[in-house]
């Protein structure tokens, strides 16, 4: 599914039913499913899962689209609405590159420096990744950005060579915003 040069690119580390979204399925693929909002492609995985979630998949989503960028946006939870994610920290006890790499041409090690487009105009923040699950229990913390998978999938999309810009939102309403 090759999206327009002039349109956004993506991706929701939790599907749209998280997000109290309707979004229209228009392909599943690489256990991944697409729909357009406006001109927008946007990708979300069919489950979060390593077995979804690998450099296999990500790969063919790559092959899939026209753009490199993508704009990936995670669920947070903190006391400002919006972050900009310049890193991350993994606390999910998961990795979804581990028994993965090598792949293809690419690396066994990655570098994960600079993993998250710099931005040098906009202030980023450091998000604390905790996996679906333990998102659901994290509280709400005035030091600590919690974020839900954006440490399980940043590093898989990077690998394969995405640009990402990360993005973190506490509220639906946040979200639709952005494709307006």
């Amino acid at each position: 599914m090759k999206n327009n040069k002039n349109s956004g690119l993506y991706y929701l580390c939790a599907g749209p039913k998280a997000w109290r979204l309707e979004i229209g399925i228009s392909e599943k693929k690489a256990g991944h499913l697409f729909g357009f909002i406006n001109k927008s492609l946007i990708i979300w995985p069919n489950k979060l899962s390593s077995q979804n979630c690998n450099p296999t998949n990500v790969h063919t989503i790559k092959l899939s689209v026209i753009q490199k960028d993508i704009v990936m946006i995670d669920r947070i939870k903190s006391e400002t609405p919006k972050v900009n994610i310049g890193d991350h920290v993994n606390r999910s006890g998961e990795n979804y590159l581990i028994g993965m790499t090598p792949y293809d041409n690419y690396p066994q090690f990655p570098d994960m420096t600079n993993l998250y487009l710099d931005n040098q105009e906009q202030e980023t923040k450091t998000v604390h990744t905790l996996g679906p699950k333990r998102f659901k229990k994290a509280k709400l913390n005035r030091k600590t950005i919690w974020s839900e998978a954006a440490g399980l999938v940043a590093p898989v999309f990077r690998y394969v060579g995405f640009n990402i810009k990360g993005i973190g939102l506490n509220h639906t309403n946040l979200l639709k915003n952005l494709f307006r």
